[in-house]
């Protein structure tokens, strides 16, 4: 099931903050990916750092590998981690493909028809944020209105530097590191076939472990197309 990973994590997220909870037990695939480093959420200490996290994202065209800007748009980082843990993005098409953005995160996988996680964020800008150069990954508004909130379950990235209107319309809440040359690759519908995170992201998470409960919650209850 998507949400298996997620839901072991909120468990250990929340023994952090119950007394007497029980401990989870290790999630199998979890421990398949060497790369990936949980602190228990028992040994996070209140206001802990958070450091660097970054996802690799596969596609057929080859891996490219993004650095969470948390620091920026903590809720948003929050928000992707704990979709990637759902394996929610896995099998998904980049279904909006142009020559400046490949976009992904729709089920329902055309422009068409939008789907609703049963949630959705408010956006989250940083003057050091631009859209300058290709790489940005940003967050799409459910409408084009400057105060419309983002859909929590698409990103895109740029394949280049956008117009300077974008900035402060589109929040970005993550950069490319490597391989943009794999993202400027991307053909229409090609799917992202896995994404792992790097880097441990329980202070983050511990952070905003209510928010998740009830984004959770909220996906739990929302038919997905998929299944």
């Amino acid at each position: 099931m998507r949400h298996s990973r997620s839901s072991l994590i909120l468990s250990l997220l929340l023994a952090a903050v119950c007394a007497g909870c029980g401990r989870g037990t290790d999630d199998d695939r979890a421990t398949e990916r060497a790369e990936v480093t949980t602190t228990p959420a028992e040994a996070v200490t209140p206001n802990a750092p958070q450091g660097p996290i970054q996802a690799v994202i596969r596609t057929p065209q080859g891996d490219f590998t993004i650095e969470l800007r948390h620091e920026a748009a903590p809720v948003s980082c929050a928000n992707f981690v704990n979709l990637v843990n759902r394996d929610f993005f896995d099998g998904l098409p980049f279904y909006r493909h142009s020559t400046v953005i490949r976009q992904v995160g729709n089920p329902h996988g055309d422009e068409t028809r939008a789907w609703e996680p049963g949630y959705r964020l408010s956006p989250e800008f940083s003057p050091d944020l631009k859209f300058d150069r290709g790489g940005m990954v940003g967050m799409v508004r459910v409408a084009d209105d400057v105060r419309a909130p983002v859909r929590a379950n698409e990103f895109f990235v740029t394949t280049k530097p956008q117009s300077e209107r974008f900035t402060f319309v589109y929040p970005i809440f993550a950069e490319v590191v490597d391989g943009q040359s794999m993202v400027n690759a991307i053909r229409k519908g090609e799917k992202i076939l896995d994404i792992e995170i790097r880097g441990d992201p329980t202070p983050l998470l511990a952070e905003h472990a209510d928010l998740i409960e009830e984004w959770n919650r909220r996906l739990d209850a929302t038919p997905d197309p998929r299944d």
